[in-house]
């Protein structure tokens, strides 16, 4: 008896443990169609360029480790070099044209809305509320509809001195464990669409 009750909870606990931390929507019929992704710098009004340049390589690995081909960096940046696009901001119609050019049947767009660390001190020790959330988008470049849309859905986790467990050591960890799960739950959710 005693010994069911333990793989019982083993069992739970793997489950919430495997569980998406991601809010996604895919259009599969369109997403089979998508062989090659061009996958545009992140936007930020709220996070710095390394902030901004990790989370959109994050995608792109995600997107590669999916099964698609993507556009090359170099090839991108040199586009939107020529195009003085780069330190500009990038208004969608134009990273859609801008893609298609580039031979690709879909463009990859996200946004860093929310990241920050905001630590107090409490009766019980020290809080650390982080924050981080990213929204991003994979258009059509042949009919411009949404393809895919994906959201980390915790964007707020409050670590407190008193509660045992991993406690990141900063805000750029934070983001990279954000990230990291994002990345397995598109990776797994790209390749049940494409089935």
């Amino acid at each position: 008896m005693i010994r069911s009750k333990m793989i019982v909870g083993i069992a739970i606990s793997l489950l919430i443990i495997s569980c998406s931390t991601s809010k996604i929507a895919i259009r599969k019929d369109v997403l089979r169609q998508v062989r090659t992704v061009a996958v545009m710098p992140f936007s930020s009004g709220v996070a710095d360029s390394k902030a901004i340049r990790e989370t959109t390589e994050a995608f792109r690995a995600s997107l590669l480790a999916g099964g698609f081909k993507v556009v090359e960096r170099e090839r991108l940046d040199k586009i939107l070099k020529e195009k003085e696009l780069a330190q500009s901001g990038l208004v969608e119609n134009k990273a859609i044209e801008y893609s298609q050019f580039l031979g690709a049947e879909a463009t990859l767009l996200g946004e860093i809305t929310v990241h920050e660390l905001k630590s107090e001190i409490v009766e019980t020790g020290k809080r650390d509320t982080f924050q981080f959330q990213v929204v991003v988008r994979l258009v059509s470049n042949v009919d411009s509809q949404t393809v895919l849309t994906l959201q980390n859905e915790y964007p707020v986790q409050v670590y407190d001195s008193t509660r045992a467990g991993f406690w990141p050591a900063n805000l750029d960890q934070f983001r990279s464990q954000v990230l990291s799960q994002m990345a397995q739950d598109l990776e797994k959710a790209i390749k049940e669409a494409r089935q």
